[in-house]
């Protein structure tokens, strides 16, 4: 099974995913891949939570976050974390490299979704990586 957790402004995001992810073509990987999907409500974290704790607390989980975009604004933030704390067992942050273009162009959402797919057939090969960014193309 793989969980999905949606950072405080990624439920859409998320959500979108899913649907994409749930379409006729693509509905018998999202199942056999057995893809369950968490908002923070969910769990009960706070929309404010620090980026280290929840990142932290993903790790703990056995959750894949999902984030429409964090930055490196200091030591607790989820760059900085990755970099400090992050081994090669750690699961990798999905990172949606444009989030308004994710939203908006349905194309550029199937590329994130194929990327999605990507990563969750081989889960293994990118522990440790670190983050990921859906699609990959578009860093």
């Amino acid at each position: 099974m793989h969980r999905l957790l949606a950072d405080a402004h990624a439920d859409a995001h998320l959500e979108a995913m899913a649907d994409i992810c749930r379409r006729p073509a693509w509905r018998e990987f999202w199942e056999f891949l057995d893809v369950r999907t968490f908002s923070f409500g969910d769990f009960g974290l706070d929309q404010n939570i620090k980026d280290a704790k929840l990142w932290h607390f993903c790790q703990d989980e056995g959750l894949l976050l999902l984030t429409a975009n964090r930055n490196d604004d200091g030591p607790d933030s989820l760059e900085a974390t990755i970099r400090a704390d992050a081994t090669v067992h750690s699961l990798p942050v999905l990172t949606i490299a444009k989030a308004h273009d994710f939203l908006k162009k349905r194309s550029y959402a199937e590329l994130a979704a194929i990327r999605l797919f990507e990563i969750l057939f081989d889960l293994e090969k990118y522990r440790g990586t670190g983050r990921l960014f859906l699609p990959e193309e578009f860093r």
